[in-house]
């Protein structure tokens, strides 16, 4: 393996744990949403189902039930199940682009949410891609791991995976 290839992808990993970490998210009640961090969640599981083939991102249903069974288990109270407005604002993000669909630039460039349902991204967006950069890391399965353990880490900081649970030795009678 090349060291400087090797480097290059760790350098480009690092970038984009940067990017993550300063990635804009409502705050509601001290409480950081976790929408935007849960949508890249459910782009890594459509990766690692080989949903996703090329740098192209629906927002469809596939796309949709993998962001509710993520969602589902970490949401806290008060946080609407909404895949649509992370899908939209990711777009903040240097990472996150938008294939306007064709005729659609002047309704497009003066929207400003995505108004929490999905009718203005069928109507304006045709798909999301990622930087090339950032697709090609989330191309390799182990970085793809790396990200998804970051992302968990920014959701709950308390998860540690280096240290897993302690395994419970049952005792038996002797």
């Amino acid at each position: 393996m090349d060291v400087n290839a090797a480097l290059s992808k760790q350098q480009k990993l690092d970038a984009l744990k940067k990017e993550i970490h300063k990635m804009q998210r409502d705050i509601t009640h001290g409480h950081k949403k976790p929408h935007k961090l849960v949508m890249l969640l459910a782009v890594l599981d459509l990766f690692d189902k080989g949903t996703i083939t090329e740098n192209k991102i629906y927002f469809n249903e596939d796309l949709s039930e993998s962001f509710s069974n993520i969602f589902n288990l970490i949401r806290a109270q008060g946080d609407w199940n909404q895949p649509a407005p992370p899908f939209f604002h990711l777009r903040t993000s240097n990472f996150w682009k938008h294939k306007i669909k064709n005729g659609r630039d002047v309704q497009y460039s003066k929207l400003s949410t995505s108004g929490g349902g999905s009718k203005r991204i069928e109507e304006n967006i045709e798909y999301a891609f990622l930087s090339d950069d950032v697709y090609q890391l989330f191309l390799d399965s182990e970085i793809r791991q790396d990200i998804r353990q970051y992302l968990i880490s920014l959701i709950n900081p308390m998860s540690n995976f280096e240290d897993p649970a302690p395994i419970k030795s049952h005792k038996t009678k002797g």
